[in-house]
């Protein structure tokens, strides 16, 4: 098929084209805004940095200046008996600090007097001997700056080892004079910083340490880092690459920023930046995992590879329209008729358009002549079915007695009955016949199912009934039906019956009900019995069951109602029920009817109910009237 292979040519490299275009576009696009995005980071970083050294540069400033101010009243405090009240309500007043310690020493004697003010209960000072003080020491050997004030290393406190602090020293002058009267200062936590930065959130796992002009670790995540570890050795190192001049950056104070291996992250790699806090000379150092840090670009990149991708798809789309348009009208008559052939093993014979359609259309040909025999054979078949369908159908009406009996022997007994199925053939059956001159036998059932196979079965079941209907007991007769039934019922068929044997003479009726709808009874003097009592279960389930039957007494002018469920089962448009209280009700209005009066009123009340509703199930009546004299009471 040469005009195929060629738009499939066309339409590869079309493609091909734009996949490398989008793809040189999307990698530009990324390293570029990968480019905006470090340095957008590095100005937030920034940002962070500079309120994290703003926080520890107010505490350390306000640490100063309350070493100052105390340096400056320590004498008069002290000459006038005041001085521990006076330190104790500067530290009380400061909140920044953990405790002050003033040491102070006569200027004609070594005697050391020391005053000191703590939080916690935690005295941090380590040195006991003014004299011994390494900071006086460096002050008298003529170092000028000291005299400002340093900030000492950071040291763990004596009486507490988990504690960590910095102290702020300044000298103490006597007033116009040079000579040292001692030291005063001023410890802050370290510990509090710590938890400072570790309340700083940076993604899911960026952290924030701070460490000293040599490199020493003075606040980490891990705490056992702190004074043991060094930035600058090698196996704690975070720089990647210009380790040196970062360290010389760090040591001089400046700020900067880089690509490095974190060991805290277990080796992860990260982007870090640091800077130096104000008058301290320690550094702040910022690191953020390099997944975290491009996550956000990545997931634009991964948005932008799928818009690409049905872009390309679309092209592809696109491009097959354009070509399969402009392709020549044989192409599309040949597909349209391989939709209506099947033949994979002419697929790869020929690549000739028109030998494929000669093949599709022979192929059509054949296909197109089994269908009509097809079409015949089925219409044929639909006929025969039906055929049978109307024979069974008059096979079930003429197996089940229909319309009003004539008993002209029996004038005592007006009975009448009616079947409508909700099919062509249903399940339902009813019979009446005289077993002899004087037991009449009724009997209505509810065969499981619909359609053939119910109406095969109800005729079983009520030739059943006539063969042994001669026993004259109606628990007798529902066992032997049920037993052969249970015989015969490969397919789990069950029906439902109610049984009677009535004595004309006397008007006693001998029933036997397994799980029938129960009958109801309507007094000549309009009141309504329901023969409530069921004596077992349906037939063909079990055999070998056992069946109870019980006896009630026909009065003259009686009349006795059986039904099928498809009489209380009955829907209107609105799929509510005729139910029983509304059959109740109607048969109460039955009085003075003959049976075939009260049965076409039900089936009236039946069919205004349902409306233009279907009908759901089989529905099937039978009404008995005696209207004999019981002997007893002639």
């Amino acid at each position: 098929m040469k005009q195929r292979r060629i738009s499939f040519l066309l339409n590869s490299n079309i493609t091909t084209i734009a996949i490398v275009i989008i793809s040189a576009i999307v990698y530009i696009n990324y390293h570029l805004s990968k480019e905006v995005l470090v340095k957008k980071i590095e100005d937030g970083a920034v940002n962070q940095s500079n309120m994290i050294i703003s926080k520890i540069s107010r505490i350390s400033v306000g640490t100063e200046e309350i070493a100052r101010n105390v340096s400056a009243q320590v004498l008069y405090y002290y000459k006038n008996n005041d001085l521990d009240v006076f330190l104790r309500q500067v530290l009380k007043s400061n909140t920044i600090i953990e405790s002050i310690h003033v040491q102070l020493i006569g200027k004609d004697t070594k005697h050391l007097l020391r005053f000191y003010s703590i939080k916690n209960g935690r005295d941090n000072c380590n040195s006991d001997d003014l004299a011994d003080d390494k900071f006086i020491l460096d002050l008298k050997s003529g170092n000028p700056q000291l005299s400002n004030g340093v900030w000492t290393s950071p040291s763990y406190s004596k009486p507490d080892t988990s504690h960590l602090f910095v102290s702020y020293k300044l000298p103490i002058y006597y007033p116009e004079s040079n000579q040292i009267a001692g030291i005063v200062s001023c410890e802050i936590s370290l510990n509090a910083i710590r938890q400072m930065l570790s309340a700083i959130r940076l993604g899911e796992n960026g952290y924030i340490f701070i460490v000293d002009q040599l490199g020493n670790y003075i606040s980490h995540p891990r705490s056992d880092w702190i004074l043991q570890h060094n930035i600058f050795e090698k196996t704690s190192t975070i720089f990647k690459d210009n380790g040196q001049e970062i360290e010389s950056e760090i040591k001089q104070g400046r700020s900067g920023a880089g690509l490095g291996i974190s060991e805290y992250l277990n080796g992860q790699a990260a982007w870090f930046y640091h800077a130096p806090i104000t008058n301290s000379g320690w550094s702040v150092i910022i690191v953020i995992p390099e997944k975290e840090l491009f996550k956000e670009l990545h997931e634009i990149f991964l948005k932008i590879i799928v818009v690409s991708v049905f872009g390309i798809l679309l092209l592809f789309l696109v491009n097959i329209l354009v070509f399969k348009k402009m392709l020549d009208p044989l192409v599309r008559i040949t597909h349209a008729i391989q939709l209506f052939t099947s033949s994979p093993d002419r697929e790869h014979e020929s690549k000739n358009e028109i030998m494929m359609l000669v093949n599709s259309l022979e192929d059509w040909q054949e296909k197109y002549g089994l269908l009509i025999n097809d079409q015949k054979k089925t219409a044929s078949d639909k006929i025969k079915f039906e055929k049978d369908l109307k024979s069974a159908q008059e096979i079930q009406l003429n197996i089940v007695p229909s319309g009003k009996p004539t008993f002209l022997e029996n004038p005592e007994i007006d009975l009448y009955a009616m079947l409508k199925p909700a099919e062509t053939i249903g399940g339902d059956l009813y019979d009446y016949f005289f077993i002899d001159k004087n037991h009449l036998l009724v009997a209505i059932g509810d065969v499981s199912g619909k359609g053939i196979p119910a109406s095969l079965f109800m005729a079983i079941t009520s030739t059943l009934i006539k063969t042994h209907a001669k026993i004259l007991s109606s628990k007798d007769i529902v066992k032997r039906v049920n037993n052969e039934l249970s015989d015969r019922n490969s397919n789990q068929y069950f029906v439902t019956l109610f049984l009677g044997i009535l004595d004309i003479r006397s008007g006693l009726l001998d029933y036997c009900n397994a799980a029938h709808n129960f009958p109801y009874l309507l007094r000549a003097d309009g009141t309504l019995e329901t023969l409530s009592k069921s004596h077992g279960l349906p037939l063909g389930i079990y055999k070998g069951k056992k069946y109870k039957s019980s006896s009630i007494e026909l009065k003259m002018n009686d009349l006795m109602i059986l039904y099928t469920d498809g009489v209380i089962n009955s829907r209107d448009t609105n799929k509510k029920h005729y139910g029983t209280n509304r059959l109740e009700n109607t048969i109460q209005n039955l009085t003075d009817l003959t049976a075939e009066e009260a049965v076409e009123r039900l089936v009236k009340s039946i069919m205004i109910f349902e409306g233009q509703g279907n009908q759901a199930d089989d529905i099937s009546l039978l009404a008995l009237k005696y209207l004999n004299k019981p002997e007893d009471q002639a």
